[in-house]
């Protein structure tokens, strides 16, 4: 009799679905959710099956969160929480296709939460289980590294561009020298050469004219340097004779006019012919 019951039931099933199909109703309900996203060609119907499935989404998120769960049943819903999202993407794209919204780009209907570890997301209570918990910690100090690394460097390429803003075209050499105490004229090297070599040389009447420019030369260390330089030339001078000779390879310059190239040459030339000449007693 029973068994009577269940057919005349199922019968009677089926003629409602019927009728309710030829009516325009469908139940959304996730037996009657189709495996294959492509066999709805129909907008609306798509973006109702995508809204059950973010409902059982939300259902099974707040299932997972619970304490009297053991492990076994933590897995099972959190694979069950990766198999519904993908199925939530695959709307999603279906949806795009027929010509809805992009709800892959938009916020709306983003599910929030979890932690994804090689391509596997773990929800509420999963990322406690054993194993997990390890990977994601180092995960998290592999973070925390990369991120003092990005740091450190940024410091660095901050400092060598604070050092390269100071370092002008000055710094490299790349400015023409300009003279220390003025452009060199005659009178200017002549005070020079009269601070270095002292009372080897006279130059008493330009002293007397440039005397303002010998105040300004109070660099200590140039002074120094100039005074060591004076006592050693005197001590060689001392040494080899008291008086300079001007030796026959010794080209005098006269204060007048620069030699000439030419004469330069003609100088070297007949050097030259003087050294070959003793060498081969000629």
């Amino acid at each position: 009799m029973s068994r009577n019951s269940d057919k005349a039931n199922t019968v009677l099933f089926r003629y409602q679905e019927q009728q309710a199909e030829a009516n325009g109703y469908i139940d959304y309900n996730s037996t009657q959710r189709p495996r294959s996203v492509k066999k709805v060609t129909i907008l609306k119907d798509a973006e109702n099956w995508r809204k059950q499935v973010l409902q059982e989404i939300s259902q099974k998120m707040l299932k997972i969160s619970d304490e009297k769960l053991s492990d076994y049943m933590i897995r099972d819903l959190n694979d069950d929480l990766n198999k519904l999202m993908r199925e939530k993407i695959a709307w999603e794209h279906h949806i795009k296709s027929l010509g809805g919204p992009d709800y892959i780009r938009s916020d709306n209907g983003r599910v929030a939460g979890g932690v994804v570890i090689r391509g596997y997301r773990y929800f509420g209570r999963a990322k406690e289980l054993p194993g997990v918990k390890e990977i994601l910690k180092k995960q998290l100090d592999d973070k925390d590294a990369l991120k003092l690394k990005k740091e450190q460097t940024k410091s660095q390429h901050q400092k060598l561009r604070e050092l390269e803003e100071r370092a002008d075209v000055a710094y490299y050499g790349y400015n023409d020298e300009v003279p220390r105490f003025g452009y060199d004229t005659k009178a200017s090297v002549m005070i020079q050469a009269h601070e270095i070599l002292g009372d080897l040389i006279s130059c008493d009447e330009i002293l007397d004219d440039k005397a303002t420019s010998l105040q300004s030369l109070d660099d200590e260390l140039l002074q120094f340097e100039r005074k060591a330089t004076q006592k050693r030339t005197k001590k060689f001078i001392q040494d080899k004779s008291e008086s300079i000779e001007v030796g026959e390879n010794l080209l005098l310059i006269d204060d007048a006019a620069p030699p000439t190239q030419e004469e330069v040459e003609k100088f070297l030339v007949e050097r030259r012919r003087r050294q070959l000449e003793q060498q081969l007693d000629v």
